[in-house]
C-alpha cells in the first residue's frame, strides 16, 4: 500500500532535502542519522512474478520533481530493487538478486500530469531448484519480497529497511513441475531403491494439461460458490456474442446439453448483454502498470483473488487473463494507439494464500518514433486493460468485458542522442549493470573515487550478457549486428577488417514470443556467420506485421563468456548496418575483466594462512574451552582481494549468544585502493554465551559483477569453540 506524506512543514522538507543531499557521504560519518523507509520521493509499490517467464517484476513510482540528482542530461541516480523468495521451509527469505534503472530530477512542465512516474524493474531467475511435485490441486507458493533503496545496494538481509524506499511482499506461484527424476520417484513411492536401479539421467514426463469436461468443471465451481455465468463465460459466450473476442480463451471444454447442466439461458444472457455493468474484479484485478525505460517493455501486475473460478486447476489447461496496453503518445488523456496485448495462463489452486496471488506481464514495444532529446524529458500516459478469457478491445480503451478492470499510469520513455529517421541503437546493460555508468577512463561500473562503497567500482567476471536495442524507425529491410572484444583501450573505432578483436560470441540463443499469436516463448539459436554478424530478429512497426517477434529477456544481443580470460582491461565494438548494409559504429567502450576468486584456506590454522585469500582463526587454535573467569577469545582474520567488498563474521547458534557479537561483526570497502584485511584482528566477549558449543565463521564479498549477477560470495570459514560454566 502506497505510503501517503501529508502536507510537509517548509522546516520538515528542509531537513529531508538536506539529508538527503548528505546521503553519499553516508559512508564517512556517523554524525548524520539517516532515518528509514522515507517514501518521499520513490515507494515500490506492487510485485508479481510470471511462471512462464520465470520472472520477478516490481513496480516503483517517483514521486518528486527533484531529489535524484540531476537531470536527464546527467547520470542522475539509481534505484535499487533487490529481490527475495521465501520459500516456507525455515530458510527465511532468499536472496534472488538484484536490478537497478537510473531516475533523474524532472520537472512538471509542460503543463499536464508528469508524477508520480511508473518504473518497472524485472529479474529472471531460474527456479527449476525449488519446484516441488504436487497434487493438481496445489502449488508451490513462496512469498515474494521486492525491497527499494535509492541510490545504496539493498542489503542482502531481506529484514533491512532502506533508508530511502521501501519493502512490500506478495505471494506468488511456481509453475507446476512436468517432469520427475529417480530420486523425487522413489521420494513420492516411498521405495528408495529406485534410485539404485533407475539412471540418473533417467526422466519421466508426466501428462501434459488435459482438457476437462464441462460437467466436472461445473461441479468442482458450484461446490466452491463459482457461478455459471463465471463458468461458462467463454464456451457459451463464443456462441451468442459476436461482438467480444474468444478466440484466446484457455476454457475449451464443450457444451452438449444446457438442459443436463441446468443453465438458466435467460438470465446468463441478462449477466452478459445488461446495460451499464461494470466488470467484476471479485476473481482478478490489475493492480499496477509501469515502464522498464531501459528495455521498452510495458509490464502489469494481476492479482488473482479466489482459489476456484478460473476452470480447472494445475493439471488442465485453467483460463488466460489477456493485459491490452495503450500509449497516450502527447499525455493529453487520450489513449491514441493500442499497442498489443499479453496473456496469462491461470489455474484453482487450493492452498492460495488469503491473501491472493500475484502475476505479471510484460509487453515490449517500439518507441524509436517517439524518442526525444534529453533535455526534453518524454512523459506519457499507459493504459492496461485486464479482462478474463475474453480479449481486451483493439479499438476502444475505455472499453471493459465482463471481467476485469483497467489502470493508468504516467510513464517516462527513455531519450535519444539523435531522435527522428535513420537506425539508431542503445547498448542499455552489460552483464545486467546500465552501460550509461562505465566509467570511460577506469572502465570500472559506478566508479566513484569519493567515499566509495561496495557497489562503486566494479569489473566484470565469468559470463557477461550484452543487452540493447536497435531503433528501426520504421526501416522494414534486415539489420545486422555484430559485438567483438579485444585486449587493451581502443578509443577510436577499428576498421571493420580489424582481425586483432575478436567475436564476442558465435551463437546467440533467444527467448522469442509473438504477444498477437501466441503467449508461449520459443527458443531460437542463431549463427552468427563468417564475420561474426547476426541479424537483428526484433521486428516492430505500425500497423503491426502478423510475424512481430521480441526478446522476452531484455534484448539481449550476445552473451560473452569472459570467464577464461586473462584479467584486465577489454574493449567491446558494438556494430550494426544502415538502410543501406554499411557497418556503423553503435558503441565503443571498454571494460575491466578480473576472473580471480577467494580461495578459503581448508585447514585448522593457528594463525591466518597468507597463501589464501579467506582465512579465519583463533589465536593459538581453536576448539578450546572458555570460562566466566576468562570469557575473552581473541583471534586474526583474512579476507583480501583486489576487488574486496566486505566481510562479516557470524556467531552461531544465535538461539543461545543473548546478543553476543564477534567485534567487529564486519568491515566494507571504503577507499580506493582497499584490498581487504590481510591479517585482521577480531574478538568475542562469551560472558553472556550460555554454556553451549559455538561456531564463528567468516564470508566475504568481492565487487564482481560475476556471472552478470551480485557480488559474489565466498563463505564459510569457521572455527569452534565451547563456553563452560
Amino acid at each position: 500500500m502506497e505510503k501517503k506524506y501529508e502536507k510537509l512543514s517548509v522546516k520538515d522538507l528542509a531537513v529531508m532535502t538536506n539529508n538527503r543531499q548528505l546521503f553519499k557521504l553516508q559512508n564517512l560519518t556517523t554524525a548524520i542519522s539517516f532515518p528509514q523507509n522515507i517514501t518521499y520521493w520513490e515507494q515500490v509499490t506492487c510485485a508479481g512474478y510470471n511462471p512462464q517467464f520465470r520472472r520477478l517484476e516490481a513496480v516503483v513510482k517517483v514521486y518528486q520533481t527533484t531529489g535524484y540528482n540531476g537531470n536527464l542530461c546527467s547520470n542522475g541516480s539509481l534505484e535499487y530493487v533487490r529481490f527475495f523468495m521465501d520459500f516456507h521451509d525455515g530458510l527465511g527469505f532468499q536472496d534472488m538478486g538484484s536490478t537497478t534503472f537510473k531516475v533523474a530530477d524532472i520537472s512538471n512542465a509542460p503543463p499536464g500530469p508528469q508524477h508520480p512516474l511508473s518504473y518497472l524493474a524485472y529479474l529472471f531467475i531460474d527456479d527449476t531448484k525449488y519446484k516441488k511435485l504436487l497434487d493438481c490441486e496445489k502449488a508451490v507458493i513462496p512469498t515474494l519480497r521486492a525491497v527499494l533503496s535509492w541510490n545504496s545496494v539493498p542489503s542482502p538481509d531481506a529484514n533491512v529497511l532502506p533508508h530511502y524506499g521501501n519493502r512490500i511482499d506478495a505471494d506468488i506461484q511456481l509453475a507446476r513441475k512436468y517432469r520427475v527424476f529417480p530420486w523425487e520417484l522413489a521420494e513420492i513411492t516411498k521405495l528408495p531403491v529406485l534410485t539404485d536401479y533407475l539412471h540418473p539421467d533417467f526422466e519421466l514426463d508426466l501428462k501434459p494439461p488435459q482438457v476437462y469436461s464441462a460437467e466436472a468443471v461445473q461441479k468442482a465451481n458450484k461446490a466452491a460458490g463459482v457461478p455459471d455465468h463465471r463458468t461458462f463465460y467463454s464456451a457459451l459466450g463464443s456462441k451468442i456474442n459476436s461482438t467480444v473476442d474468444f478466440s484466446k480463451a484457455a476454457s475449451t471444454f464443450s457444451i452438449k446439453s444446457l438442459d443436463k447442466l441446468g443453465i438458466d439461458l435467460s438470465k446468463f444472457l441478462e449477466f452478459f448483454n445488461g446495460e451499464g455493468k461494470e466488470a467484476d474484479v471479485t476473481f482478478e484485478e490489475l493492480t499496477c502498470v509501469g515502464l522498464n525505460t531501459a528495455t521498452d517493455s510495458l509490464g502489469a501486475v494481476i492479482h488473482i483473488k479466489k482459489d476456484a473460478g478460473f476452470n480447472g486447476n494445475l493439471c488442465s489447461n485453467g483460463s488466460a487473463e489477456h493485459v491490452a496496453f495503450w500509449a497516450d503518445w502527447n499525455n493529453n488523456g487520450i489513449f491514441d494507439q493500442y499497442l498489443g496485448t499479453v496473456s496469462l495462463n491461470v489455474h484453482d489452486i487450493k492452498n492460495i494464500p488469503a491473501g491472493g496471488l500475484y502475476y505479471n506481464v510484460l509487453l515490449p514495444f517500439d518507441v524509436s518514433e517517439r524518442l526525444k532529446t534529453c533535455d526534453s524529458p518524454n512523459i506519457i500516459r499507459v493504459r492496461a486493460v485486464l479482462s478474463w478469457e475474453s480479449l481486451p478491445s483493439t479499438t476502444d480503451p475505455n472499453l471493459l468485458n465482463t471481467w476485469g478492470n483497467f489502470k493508468d499510469a504516467l510513464v517516462q520513455l527513455r531519450p535519444a542522442s539523435n531522435p527522428g529517421s535513420g537506425i539508431h541503437t542503445i547498448i542499455s546493460y552489460v552483464g545486467n549493470v546500465d552501460r550509461q555508468f562505465i566509467h570511460p577512463t577506469e572502465h570500472l561500473y559506478n566508479y566513484q573515487a569519493f567515499a566509495p562503497n561496495a557497489n562503486n567500482n566494479r569489473p566484470w567476471g565469468g559470463g557477461v550478457n550484452i543487452k540493447g536495442i536497435i531503433d528501426r524507425n520504421a526501416f522494414a529491410g534486415v539489420i545486422k549486428y555484430r559485438l567483438r572484444y579485444k585486449l587493451g583501450v581502443y578509443t577510436v573505432p577499428p576498421a571493420t577488417s580489424d582481425t586483432t578483436f575478436q567475436p564476442v560470441a558465435a551463437s546467440v540463443t533467444n527467448s522469442l514470443w509473438n504477444p498477437f499469436l501466441s503467449p508461449s516463448p520459443f527458443s531460437n539459436t542463431q549463427l552468427a556467420d563468417a564475420d561474426g554478424w547476426f541479424v537483428y530478429l526484433i521486428d516492430a512497426g505500425n500497423p503491426v506485421p502478423a510475424n512481430r517477434v521480441f526478446s522476452n529477456d531484455g534484448n539481449v544481443l550476445a552473451d560473452w563468456n569472459a570467464s577464461g580470460l586473462t584479467d584486465g582491461t577489454y574493449t567491446i565494438h558494438f556494430e550494426y548496418t544502415d538502410e543501406l548494409g554499411n557497418p556503423v559504429t553503435g558503441d565503443l567502450f571498454s571494460i575491466i575483466i578480473c576472473n580471480k576468486g577467494m580461495a578459503i584456506s581448508p585447514t585448522a590454522n593457528a594463525t591466518v594462512d597468507l597463501s589464501k585469500e579467506l582465512d579465519l582463526v583463533i589465536d593459538g587454535g581453536d576448539c578450546h574451552s572458555y570460562t566466566p573467569g576468562a570469557p575473552m577469545i581473541n583471534g586474526h582474520l583474512r579476507a583480501v582481494h583486489p576487488y574486496f567488498a566486505d566481510w562479516s563474521l557470524d556467531l552461531q547458534p544465535t538461539s543461545h549468544t543473548h546478543g553476543a557479537l564477534p567485534s567487529p561483526v564486519s568491515r566494507s570497502y571504503s577507499a580506493l585502493g582497499d584490498t581487504g584485511d590481510a591479517n585482521g584482528v577480531w574478538s568475542l566477549d562469551t560472558s553472556l554465551l550460555d554454556p553451549c558449543g559455538y561456531t564463528v565463521s567468516i564470508g566475504a564479498h568481492t565487487r564482481v559483477i560475476y556471472n552478470s549477477t551480485n557480488l559474489p560470495y565466498y563463505a564459510p570459514k569457521a572455527v569452534g569453540f565451547a563456553k563452560i560454566p
